[in-house]
């Protein structure tokens, strides 16, 4: 009662911040009281709640749609004798001609920074109407927005509140504020937020204010703290969250326009002119609100600039400008392919040995070749292919040529013309036959010359995303389930009430697959609470459980979105189709579609970084560094192996220099440190012998000697792979016994054999303590054998269908562009325009940069880089070694059958869109040249 005294003795003051120039000194003179912020959409009882603390009459309250609250507006009351203010905030879903979501970002951010100087800020509070049975769009929109302001590191200071209890049925209201705790507001508690009721009473409301009272002020806020960093307003998580706001609404109204032309079109065929104008009135209405965000969003994309070295002076910080981002967007060619690839020659004079092969060692990277020697250098553009080096190149750093590449095509969507998931398709087809098409007598293929998976009308489907594991970039890492997983996926399935799936998972354990990426946060060293952004781009860790149907064909049952400790702990989807052959609109199931894209985005981590380029690139470096330290030119292992090193060591420093920290770090949506402690640990963990191929098909549930069973058909990388597996030891089998006629003895006793293995295991050389010592013959056949695998057929597999899966960036994204849904209930929301704007159709840099290096990695090698061409030459060069030379003939025998195995694997699968001849010995590469 003391209180309801105080309140009526002393008023309000009201201090109305539309009326004052953020930047000027009278805020900073104003009393800094201990300050509590209210936001909340429009009409959710903010004006009420000051009305009810302060007592203030003159305090309009909204009973209609159009907001009362005037700009942002501060209010004093007293509080157990001491001063608060209070401060009401527009909602983002103003409808006033003045005010803009824009605006009320950067006023809100300049308010919320000058109460942070003063260290006033006490707390938050976010309204919301208890009586709202549905969470619409716009409440979703107005608490997506107040989460990206605050961030986790605020919300031990925050309280979401629910209004209007005194106006709902008690019943209705505690179960929608259940149901709001477990989707809505349950991230927000889980850091630290408080959930309050309120009934419009002056009891409820003052102890809303104790709760935020019996905190300390706040010193955090996500929006600051990241234009602290250096980010300007735009690049904040508030600024690229409404940034996705207005395009998601710039693509409803635009919808909603077209929509009311067909409806125009029928009036007026039937001459119905009240129906007419009724349509004119909201075409009308609808162009005026369409206008009105294509302004907001030009205001927003002017935040570019403001940065804290922008109002340095104005806040008097004297905080060091920050430079601006390029920005660069790329295009066309700009140049001719170079000739083909010099391969070079050893000196007969080189120096070799450790001397010449160095180690050095970094935080980033696995041990490497500190120097490489100048006749095993290979230049850049020995490499690359010229022109997509050159596109790649002007994308990532210059601005000018970018623009001019643009103007010659554009190799880019844009959201305003590309609005739906068939214009994508639609528009690269258009691309694919323009580049076809062109009839210049010298032209300069692009990205889309080639086919890509994207011209296949199922490209979306269950079918071609589960075959993607069995022939695609990426068939190295799908393994049988383990208990533990299958229990996990149960338990959620029971909670979903998905019978069907429990009683398959119950009944076909066996048969249950999985691509678990649940380890990136353990591996990057991070808690299962932490969120994968970089630079507006977001990653995730799915697992995607399988089932491997008796016909041989992998159907995904249950996606785990990003794992966060366990499935159940995580947004986790299952498949409406329980079967590859239950019926079922595949095309319009956005949520499942999305789920899909969210489990691409995670193998293409795994892919690119740790399959392709740990598991090929640096691995195959360390027995480069190791042989040349330890055994004799001459030596037969050398001889052996030396001709798969071609261009390895070069394309791999030209990894560490360019291609990983300056292009992969900037297409995901992992951090610079995330990215190196995943390529680190992805090393470390590296097991020598599991990897060879008979053990590794074993350990994940594809035993070698099952593989031409009817089940198996569809796995055309196990077939082919083990197939040269045996191919290939066959080959080193046969030089090897001729090299060491005394057998195991002599390779234990060999010198050379021993200090390799020591300089691979050692911790001042290729730090793999799991590396085997080697100690008989069938080890060294195995090693050596392991050597030319990763080199030609492992390296060929992961490396050469990048371009077809990867330049239709839908298919694979290497980022998301829009964060995650944070429950299942928001997923399920979802539609084409969340997965839309989930792929980066409004970040033309990024997208190009998805489409554009995979063609860079991609493109064929030459007639004489192969390894039935190398087979051919060794078995008739007199200069090569005669054990060397015999075997090859055999090599080469065995690959020329070979050519038409691969050829009958691919045809024997179900999937005859997409042949899988990668493995031709006609087009594996001979070692690592890309």
């Amino acid at each position: 009662m003391s209180q309801n005294k105080n309140i009526a003795e002393n008023g309000s003051v009201t201090e109305d911040l539309s009326k004052l120039n953020l930047n000027n000194d009278e805020l900073d003179n104003a009393r800094q009281s201990p300050t509590i912020v209210l936001m909340g959409m429009t009409g959710t009882g903010k004006s009420s709640f000051i009305k009810l603390l302060t007592g203030n009459k003159d305090i309009k309250i909204g009973m209609t749609i159009d907001p009362e609250t005037s700009d942002i507006s501060s209010y004093q009351f007293i509080n157990d004798e001491s001063e608060v203010a209070i401060v009401d905030t527009p909602g983002f879903d103003d409808n006033r001609p003045h005010m803009s979501d824009s605006k009320l970002l950067e006023d809100t951010t300049k308010f919320l920074l000058k109460r942070l100087n003063t260290n006033s800020l006490q707390g938050l509070i976010y309204l919301h109407r208890i009586s709202d049975v549905r969470f619409g769009g716009t409440a979703t929109r107005n608490l997506r927005m107040f989460s990206r302001l605050c961030g986790r590191d605020a919300m031990k200071n925050v309280v979401i509140l629910t209004t209007r209890w005194d106006e709902t049925r008690i019943n209705v209201a505690q179960r929608t504020e259940t149901e709001l705790i477990n989707s809505y507001f349950k991230e927000f508690m889980a850091n630290g937020a408080q959930v309050l009721r309120h009934d419009n009473t002056v009891e409820s409301a003052r102890e809303v204010i104790a709760a935020i009272l019996d905190h300390p002020p706040n010193t955090h806020l996500q929006v600051i703290d990241e234009m602290m960093s250096g980010r300007s307003l735009f690049e904040t998580e508030a600024g690229l969250e409404l940034d996705n706001q207005l395009a998601k609404l710039h693509f409803q109204h635009v919808q909603e326009i077209n929509e009311l032309r067909e409806q125009y079109r029928t009036a007026r065929s039937a001459h119905d002119e009240t129906q007419q104008a009724e349509i004119k009135k909201l075409r009308t209405e609808l162009l005026g609100k369409l206008e009105k965000v294509d302004k907001d969003k030009k205001n927003l994309e002017s935040f570019k600039d403001l940065t804290f070295a922008a109002q340095g002076a104005q806040i008097g910080e004297g905080l060091p400008c920050v430079p601006r981002k390029l920005g660069a967007w790329a295009g066309e060619k700009a140049g001719t392919i170079v000739g083909k690839l010099v391969k070079k020659k050893r000196a007969a004079s080189q120096k070799s040995g450790k001397g010449a092969f160095e180690w050095a060692f970094s935080d980033k990277y696995p041990p490497h070749l500190k120097s490489i020697p100048k006749a095993d250098q290979t230049t850049i553009l020995d490499i690359f292919d010229f022109a997509a080096l050159t596109e790649t190149a002007a994308t990532l750093f210059s601005q000018s040529l970018a623009d001019k590449l643009l103007k010659m095509h554009q190799l880019a969507p844009h959201f305003n013309t590309d609005r739906t998931m068939k214009d994508l398709v639609d528009r690269n087809l258009k691309l694919h036959r323009k580049s076809r098409q062109d009839t210049r007598p010298i032209r300069t293929r692009d990205m889309y010359y080639n086919k890509n998976i994207g011209l296949r009308d199922d490209w979306y489907t269950d079918a071609a995303f589960g075959q993607q594991h069995f022939t695609g970039t990426n068939t190295t890492t799908i393994t049988r389930a383990p208990s533990r997983l299958i229990d996990e996926f149960k338990t959620v399935a029971h909670t979903q009430e998905r019978a069907d799936v429990e009683k398959l998972l119950e009944s076909h354990s066996v048969d249950l697959y999985v691509e678990d990426y649940s380890d990136f946060r353990i591996a990057m060293g991070l808690p299962p609470s932490h969120e994968f952004i970089s630079e507006g781009r977001y990653g995730c860790a799915a697992v995607v459980l399988f089932h491997f149907e008796p016909e041989g064909k992998l159907h995904p049952l249950a996606i785990t979105l990003d794992h966060r400790g366990t499935v159940q702990a995580s947004v986790t989807i299952f498949n409406r189709r329980i079967s590859s052959a239950t019926p079922g609109d595949e095309y319009s199931d956005w949520p499942w579609r999305y789920a899909k894209m969210c489990a691409q985005v995670s193998d293409w981590l795994r892919h690119e970084v740790a399959v392709h380029l740990v598991y090929t690139h640096l691995v195959e470096e360390i027995m480069i560094i190791s042989a040349h330290r330890t055994l004799h030119p001459d030596h037969v292992l050398f001889k052996l192996l030396e001709p798969h090193w071609s261009t390895t060591l070069s394309l791999n420093a030209a990894a560490r220099e360019t291609l990983v920290p300056k292009v992969i770090i900037g297409m995901t949506g992992f951090t610079a440190e995330e990215t190196y402690a995943f390529l680190k640990t992805s090393y470390n963990n590296f097991n020598w012998t599991d990897h060879y191929v008979p053990n590794d098909l074993r350990k994940r549930g594809f035993p070698p000697e099952d593989l031409d069973k009817p089940k198996y058909h569809n796995y055309g990388y196990a077939r082919n792979i083990a197939r040269i597996w045996e191919i290939l030891r066959k080959f080193v089998s046969k030089v090897l016994t001729a090299g060491y006629p005394g057998g195991d003895t002599q390779v234990a006793n060999d010198p050379s054999v021993v200090a390799f293995c020591q300089e691979v295991r050692s911790g001042s050389g290729g730090q793999q303590p799991s590396f085997p010592e080697i100690k008989t013959l069938d080890g060294l056949i195995d090693f050596a054998t392991m050597c030319i695998h990763v080199a030609s057929p492992q390296h060929t597999a992961v490396n050469y269908l990048q371009q077809y899966y990867q330049t239709f960036v839908p298919n694979k994204p290497s980022a998301l562009c829009a964060r995650l849904p944070q429950s299942l209930m928001e997923l399920q929301a979802y539609g084409e325009q969340d997965v839309l704007l989930a792929l980066p159709v409004r970040r033309q840099r990024d997208w190009l940069i998805m489409a554009q290096v995979p063609y860079l990695l991609s493109f064929e090698m030459l007639d004489d880089q192969t390894i039935l061409h190398y087979a051919t030459t060794t078995s008739n060069t007199s200069s090569t070694p005669e054990i060397i030379r015999d075997a090859a003939k055999t090599l080469k025998e065995d690959l020329e059958a070979f050519q038409y195995t691969v050829s009958r694997y691919s045809q024997e699968l179900d999937d005859q869109k997409t042949p899988y001849l990668v493995l031709d010995p006609r087009k594996t590469a001979i070692s690592i040249l890309i």
